[in-house]
């Protein structure tokens, strides 16, 4: 994440209208229930902010990656990619480290064993390619450099998805409160000239920052989360309102990630959403990260 000072810039001049829209419940809203929490913070390997994840259904883990804690002297341990049993056991901790220290999201293509990697310093999209030992943050893995996000005017990129059946990717904007559509053109490569990229705005929903998306499996709405609002936001694809899902009450102080995957209590699919807490830049010594397994309830 990128200094709070950067971020706070574009909404000096609403600050009344921001307070008003983190402290007030949305209307109409679904409401997000708590199946469980985890403290990423007493892992044996700490990660207190933790922002990206995503779900590997090759080994059923979650993988959690965090942004933040090389900045923490007393933490940092060289790792920054977490892997985790969905009951919220760290498995492994590993490191992305090679080709970046600011993993803010991870978007999995499982199909080739690709783990996509956003960084908000160097504005880029990462792909993380797995050697042949299958797993991510090994010393085999291949990494380049696949979407320069200035080029299509997003200089502060956090959230990622992939979205298989459109060969797209969806990042979204915290500073821009936008989300992004990039889908590969005819040569099949992001980041050329024949990429195809539509964008649309969340602050017309409320929304100040937008620090994750993902992308629901049928519908191809869009889920979209805030370190700010209290809210979950669904879209269409072209961006049209759908409904928010209220997190209010629930204890969430900043939603940094989220993602889909089977739950721990036997459903098919669950709402998992990582929780950065306090920024190390308001309090360096924090360690106050966590994960929660989330159901809707209509």
């Amino acid at each position: 994440m990128k200094p709070i000072r950067k971020r706070l810039v574009p909404l000096v001049l609403c600050l009344p209208i921001a307070a008003a829209l983190l402290s007030a419940p949305p209307a109409n809203a679904a409401q997000g229930a708590i199946v469980r929490v985890t403290l990423t913070s007493v892992w044996a390997t700490p990660s207190p902010d933790p922002m990206g994840i995503t779900y590997d259904p090759r080994t059923k883990r979650l993988l959690v990656s965090d942004s933040e804690v090389d900045e923490m002297p007393g933490l940092w341990k060289g790792r920054n990619l977490f892997v985790v049993r969905r009951k919220g056991n760290l498995f492994s901790s590993r490191t992305l480290k090679r080709f970046t220290v600011e993993p803010e999201d991870l978007a999995l293509d499982n199909r080739h064993r690709s783990l996509y990697v956003t960084d908000d310093d160097l504005d880029r999209v990462f792909k993380d390619k797995a050697g042949k030992d299958g797993l991510f943050g090994t010393r085999d893995d291949v990494a380049v450099t696949v979407l320069h996000t200035r080029r299509f005017g997003s200089f502060d990129p956090e959230g990622l998805t992939w979205l298989p059946q459109k060969k797209m990717l969806i990042v979204s904007d915290s500073t821009t409160r936008r989300i992004y559509k990039i889908r590969r053109g005819r040569d099949r490569k992001f980041g050329t000239r024949d990429d195809v990229i539509g964008s649309f705005g969340t602050y017309r929903y409320g929304f100040t920052t937008a620090e994750d998306v993902v992308a629901t499996r049928f519908t191809h709405h869009l889920l979209i989360v805030s370190s700010r609002q209290r809210f979950i936001l669904e879209t269409t694809m072209k961006g049209a309102l759908v409904r928010k899902i209220d997190l209010t009450g629930l204890g969430v102080k900043a939603a940094s990630g989220i993602t889909f995957a089977p739950g721990t209590d036997g459903s098919k699919s669950r709402l998992y959403l990582t929780d950065s807490g306090v920024d190390n830049n308001i309090n360096p010594g924090e360690n106050d990260g966590r994960l929660f397994e989330l159901k809707i309830v209509p």
